[in-house]
């Protein structure tokens, strides 16, 4: 399979020694594209704010990122992992706007505001950008921080319900198109949770 790997800067290295050939890897700098064979589908590198590394030695050697994915039809963008950053107003003009932003809700520690949006850094992100619809990403998964892992989307949707932001939250796994969805569907709600 030639499927290109399109990363962040220095990613690369990184991507050789799992076994990915070099030829099919894209690394890009903030605001440098990739545009797939065929020319239907555009990955953008954007700003985010976080620390890179997995180690002591390799602390901030690659560049961190979120992406505008583009078609012709459609704009999405997603955040990856991110502290709230000035950065998002420009993303959301130069790239913008987006149909879908698909923004880090948790696991989240206000300690932790310069890496981690958490829900109501994620709403503001999410009207820097320029609106359209959010879905929440980055939650839900394994408990990191000190907070339920529902209590992220729980969160967000009472702020969201307040600033009149649009949210969906399809079920895990659901292949949806964001404009069929009404609004959230909070299936963590029928979820058993054991404490």
């Amino acid at each position: 399979m030639d499927v290109p790997v399109v990363t962040s800067l220095g990613v690369g290295h990184h991507l050789e020694a799992l076994g990915i050939p070099a030829v099919r890897i894209v690394e890009l700098d903030w605001w440098e594209s990739h545009t797939f064979a065929g020319g239907d589908l555009r990955f953008t590198a954007a700003p985010a704010q976080h620390f890179s590394g997995r180690g002591i030695a390799d602390r901030n050697t690659t560049l961190w990122g979120s992406w505008a994915i583009q078609t012709d039809r459609r704009k999405v963008f997603f955040s990856g992992d991110t502290g709230l950053t000035s950065e998002f107003a420009d993303v959301g003009q130069t790239l913008g706007p987006f149909d879908l932003s698909m923004i880090e809700i948790g696991a989240w520690h206000q300690a932790w505001g310069d890496i981690h949006l958490g829900p109501a850094n994620a709403l503001e992100a999410f009207r820097m950008l320029g609106g359209g619809t959010l879905l929440p990403v980055h939650w839900g998964t394994f408990n990191l921080a000190l907070h339920d892992w529902n209590e992220p989307a729980e969160t967000l949707l009472g702020l969201a319900h307040d600033a009149g932001a649009r949210i969906i939250t399809p079920p895990l796994g659901m292949p949806v198109e964001p404009e069929h969805l009404e609004g959230p569907t909070p299936w963590w709600r029928d979820v058993a949770t054991t404490k």
